[in-house]
């Protein structure tokens, strides 16, 4: 029961309180999530046990990191998962973080409850402590305990895997900087299998905490940049997004077949400059049931005035918390 209140439930990759959550589109980002799982199940040849997928906003990265929790989850790859968010005050924090992972941990080790209840026992203040003891006590401690049992040493033959996206939306950049050290010790000093994907952007002191000469031995940089083809993912996007509306809006049959025109798409293609949310923003604008897909097109296009209704609002949100 001490568990449970410390615990931010609206963290969890499926929690109930995330309305339509971002993830992948559909045979987009295939290369990305392959190089993600490949690095997740090599326990033989590990010599890394962080891998940091870093990138701008809106490049994808709460939804990459949300198709791999479903990914695992279909394998049956055990799991915790903590997903930060700026104006979420649940999940803004580190706070509920150990807490939060620790009552996953106990979901995914059966054995781990009794030990995790134990250690509640023993320090009923633990929540009030740092970072590093809550980790030890609670999730560290517990998978070396079980692994000393020769009857559950089954249990720990496949990676368990933390993922923590939005880490720069956690409140303080010292604590952000103290997690990433704390989790690096962690991982690098007890020989579990245990290994962590932190999603972030690459904000200056998550940057140098990575190449502090403690971590950046240990840590797989993964940019999304270039180098996987954005623009050909988001074009798919947009191609299937508008064949949905010509299918299947209100107003489907005032759609012509041909459109959107093809040097249409590509420009938004241009615009996106490699960010999925750019795209994605266009098409919930678009696609909205109450209007004119055509003439929604012909607002973001800047051809048509937009009155009250902006295409751009969500961006706009975006980056004014971005600055603030």
């Amino acid at each position: 029961e001490r568990l449970q209140e410390a615990v931010a439930a609206s963290a969890f990759h499926n929690s109930e309180q995330h309305v339509d959550p971002p993830k992948c589109h559909p045979n987009t980002r295939l290369a990305v999530l392959q190089k993600i799982m490949e690095w997740i199940q090599n326990s033989e040849d590990r010599d890394t046990w962080i891998m940091w997928l870093n990138g701008a906003a809106g490049a994808g990265k709460s939804a990459i990191a949300r198709s791999i929790a479903e990914m695992c989850e279909r394998v049956k790859l055990p799991l915790a998962t903590f997903f930060f968010f700026r104006t979420d005050p649940t999940r803004n924090t580190s706070k509920p973080l150990v807490a939060t992972l620790a009552y996953q941990l106990a979901i995914n080790f059966p054995l781990t409850r009794k030990i995790i209840v134990e250690a509640l026992d023993r320090d009923p203040l633990v929540f009030g402590r740092s970072f590093e003891s809550q980790l030890k006590a609670l999730i560290i401690e517990p998978l070396l305990q079980i692994r000393q049992q020769s009857d559950s040493s089954a249990n720990l033959t496949s990676p368990f895997l933390i993922i923590l996206d939005g880490l720069d939306e956690c409140d303080g950049r010292d604590v952000q900087t103290n997690i990433i050290h704390a989790i690096s010790d962690a991982l690098r000093d007890t020989g579990l299998p245990l290994v962590c994907l932190i999603a972030s952007r690459p904000e200056q002191q998550i940057n140098m905490a990575f190449d502090s000469r403690k971590v950046t031995n240990i840590v797989t940089r993964l940019p999304l940049d270039n180098t996987y083809l954005p623009d050909e993912d988001i074009r798919l996007f947009l191609n299937d997004k508008f064949a949905e509306i010509k299918e299947s809006h209100p107003f489907k049959h005032l759609i012509d077949s041909s459109w959107p025109p093809k040097d249409v798409a590509e420009n938004i293609v241009e615009k996106s400059s490699g960010q999925f949310i750019y795209a994605s923003v266009v098409i919930n604008f678009v696609s909205s049931s109450r209007h004119h897909p055509v003439q929604r097109l012909e607002i973001v296009r800047g051809i048509r005035p937009a009155r009250l209704d902006t295409p751009f609002a969500q961006l706009d949100a975006l980056y004014m918390h971005i600055f603030s």
